[in-house]
């Protein structure tokens, strides 16, 4: 009998799917913790050791970070990333839930120090991630709603070229209105059994995706018909058009621009 594969790491913005997401992974079996953040470290882990290599690190026998191994150095420090990973996670298969681009810029690094793993990519339309997010998170700004929505999506895009067949997208309106046929793709996806899959498709129906208010997680609102101001709209179009696009998603009432195809759900 296949295993069902493990670790899988949920990834996306906040307010897309994520935690409906983790509730049909405990369902099928998964272990792990509602949320993670604690793997964004490898980026930043990542980034500054490559700033110390350009700016310190060129060979120099009179230097001591030039005579460092850097490879070997990242290596053991990506090794014990995992082993405290996998200590607080001892029974497979186990699941990671964070947030936010930097947990996805992070995905080369993670494929290569699990070499199995699986990535979903919860997604949702501009329009609604953002009036869900000012309502659960009113303190901040739009614009800066609008900007997180978008580094999301546009650090995403810049994965699926290292995803080769490892990354699936999952949008939360799918969740919502097709249940069903969302636990089948997951299960496919993650190498689960039938009664995994039906367990899955149990908490999409009875437990829906996190609403701000009764109906939100299926309502589909048109862009003019929010009652933002201009200089919103404005900001809104300015921070998330690109993306809107690329996704192939549409500022009116259909949802998907093109209702026939719609953007990609599996990165190949």
């Amino acid at each position: 009998m296949t295993s069902p594969v493990s670790p899988v790491f949920i990834v996306g913005s906040a307010r897309s799917g994520t935690s409906i997401l983790v509730d049909g992974l405990f369902a099928a079996g998964y272990a792990g913790h509602r949320e993670g953040h604690f793997l964004t470290l490898l980026r930043a882990f990542d980034r500054a050791t490559d700033r110390q290599i350009q700016v310190h690190g060129q060979p120099n026998p009179k230097v001591l970070a030039g005579r460092v191994d850097w490879p070997a150095f990242k290596q053991d420090m990506f090794q014990l990333f995992k082993r405290h990973t996998e200590a607080l996670h001892p029974v497979a298969p186990w699941l990671d839930k964070t947030g936010g681009p930097d947990m996805i810029e992070a995905i080369p690094v993670l494929r290569h120090i699990w070499p199995e793993a699986r990535f979903i990519f919860a997604k949702r339309r501009a329009i609604e991630n953002i009036l869900s997010r000012l309502k659960k998170f009113p303190a901040r700004d739009f614009e800066s709603h609008c900007s997180d929505w978008a580094r999301n999506m546009a650090a995403w895009r810049g994965m699926r070229d290292h995803l080769q067949g490892s990354g699936i997208e999952i949008d939360q309106q799918d969740i919502a209105r097709t249940p069903a046929s969302v636990a089948m793709r997951l299960a496919e996806f993650l190498r689960l059994d039938s009664a995994a899959e039906a367990r899955i498709a149990g908490k999409f129906t009875n437990t829906r995706p996190q609403q701000t208010e009764e109906g939100s997680a299926t309502r589909v609102v048109e862009l003019n018909a929010l009652g933002w101001t201009p200089r919103q709209i404005n900001d809104f179009r300015r921070l998330c058009s690109e993306e809107m696009e690329r996704f192939n998603y549409s500022v009116g009432e259909s949802y998907w621009a093109d209702a026939e195809q719609k953007a990609l759900n599996v990165a190949e």
